[in-house]
């Protein structure tokens, strides 16, 4: 049965009053739909940091909602996954997601269906694109062909979105968007490239790379306010300050991004290149955020603290920041853990620290990410196949009990390692500063840690798991 004929009786309710040859509802603008196994009963609908509004799932796990003075533009959804959405007045906008595999079963129906499946089809086939990338290794072929590879790929964005314009009316507002998104995935690759090539003639290409390869960069916008909550975009201003950052130091020392060598230029960099202040204070809190949840150097905290501080003018940002800034005191090296109480798979509510008898690494998973999840689960247990002196830990956050163990099951992952907090996980994330899903702890034996800002993926973890059997 199709999306539409299950959510039909819905879907009349939300579109009343509009004719077969209107585009628009007469009556308003709604978002609605259904979510399939959903991890709590709200979704929460925002444009761009504001919170419109908190809205209740049935009984049915279904909902409807009113949309009040709406811009045309992006909003975002959020049910323990968030995905964009574009909305314009008198759309009624209907959805239907699987939270189990969450972007790839999202649909659209009603009004404004076809802008709103084309976002979901250009965001996957970037998902795609960028897997096949790396597994066919072309960040590490030349310039030319890796100029070819991509350009290929953004052409092949440009004729769907041509088809899509040639079957469709839409606003010059999403057509704007939907170029945005080819040129700044376009870009963004672009932007990696230096620092992605890895190898020692990393140096010659940093050198070497003529000077129209960077091109798109004479069509990029680095103000685009209204261009923020695309993630192509995001990422195209993220590599763009990398790699402008190394060009600063790349002949004095290795590419680092967590370094504060690195962090202190690209600061200066943002401070001097963006005029907007929404996309400044974006770019200055993602960097000093990833920095301090990332980097153990607690006098180049401080320093990049203090300048992020006296730059940026939002006090949301700065609450934030300075939240994240005081907990990382929490979990300085030498430290033991902060005392938590967890729940194991058999819902015994228990102390962490209890669980600590060998040296151990922790990590965290939620079935927002999936393949995440699983990936970190095998490394893990590869890991303590090697290293049989460490065991690990992995907490699921986000998520219900149920939905943790059904996950944990299915995938096979080792119920004797997994737990989950026992308070609510916003209050256990602030205490141990855990702002990404990435974020691992090394400890000793007895709970004291090594290392509060390791990262599982990283190609120096097994070298910090190494040096803590020396600790």
């Amino acid at each position: 049965m199709s999306f539409k004929l299950i959510l039909a009786s819905f879907s009349i309710a939300l579109i009343l009053g509009c004719s077969s040859d209107n585009k628009h509802s007469k009556t308003g603008t709604y978002i609605g739909g259904e979510i399939v196994n959903p991890t709590s009963n709200y979704i929460i609908l925002r444009k761009d940091d504001l919170i419109i509004d908190t809205i209740e799932l049935d009984q049915n796990n279904r909902f409807s909602y009113k949309v009040k003075s709406v811009q045309k533009g992006l909003y975002n959804i959020f049910h323990n996954e968030q995905q964009l959405i574009y909305l314009e007045p008198g759309d009624s906008l209907l959805l239907r997601v699987n939270t189990y595999e969450f972007d790839e079963t999202l649909t659209f129906g009603g009004f404004g269906e076809a802008e709103n499946n084309l976002l979901i089809q250009f965001f996957l086939q970037n998902e795609e694109e960028n897997d096949l990338m790396i597994r066919g290794d072309v960040y590490q072929t030349d310039p030319e062909t890796f100029n070819q590879n991509i350009l290929k790929l953004k052409q092949e964005r440009e004729q769907i979105l041509a088809s899509f314009l040639e079957k469709n009316e839409v606003s010059s507002e999403f057509i704007k968007i939907a170029e945005a998104i080819i040129k700044y995935d376009f870009c963004a690759r672009k932007e990696v490239y230096p620092t992605s090539h890895f190898g020692d003639d990393r140096l010659t290409y940093m050198d070497s790379l003529p000077v129209s390869f960077y091109d798109c960069r004479k069509e990029a916008d680095f103000n685009e306010e209204s261009l923020l909550s695309l993630f192509s975009y995001q990422r195209f201003l993220i590599n763009y300050f990398n790699q402008a950052a190394y060009r600063l130091y790349y002949k004095s020392e290795p590419y680092n991004p967590q370094s504060f060598t690195h962090n202190l230029h690209k600061l200066r960099l943002i401070e001097t290149k963006i005029k907007n202040e929404q996309v400044e204070s974006f770019l200055l809190t993602r960097t000093i955020k990833d920095y301090l949840a990332n980097s153990n150097d607690k006098k180049g905290g401080e320093t990049l603290y203090d300048m992020y501080m006296e730059r940026i003018a939002s006090e949301n940002d700065k609450k934030e920041i300075k939240a994240l800034y005081e907990a990382n005191k929490n979990i300085e090296t030498g430290k033991r853990i902060p005392e938590e109480l967890v729940i194991n798979s058999k819902q015994d509510t228990i102390s962490l620290r209890s669980l600590i008898r060998k040296p151990t690494f922790v990590f965290f998973w939620s079935n927002a990410k999936k393949p995440q999840a699983k990936r970190s689960q095998a490394l893990a247990k590869s890991l303590i196949e090697k290293y049989p002196e460490y065991t690990y830990l992995a907490i699921n956050v986000n998520d219900n009990y149920q939905d943790w163990i059904d996950t944990s099951k299915r995938y096979d992952f080792d119920l004797t390692k997994q737990i989950q907090f026992a308070d609510r996980y916003k209050e256990i994330a602030d205490d141990l500063a855990i702002n990404s899903l990435l974020k691992t702890f090394i400890l000793d034996r007895k709970g004291f840690i090594i290392n509060a800002h390791a990262n599982l993926y990283s190609s120096n973890f097994e070298n910090e798991l190494l040096e803590g059997l020396n600790k």
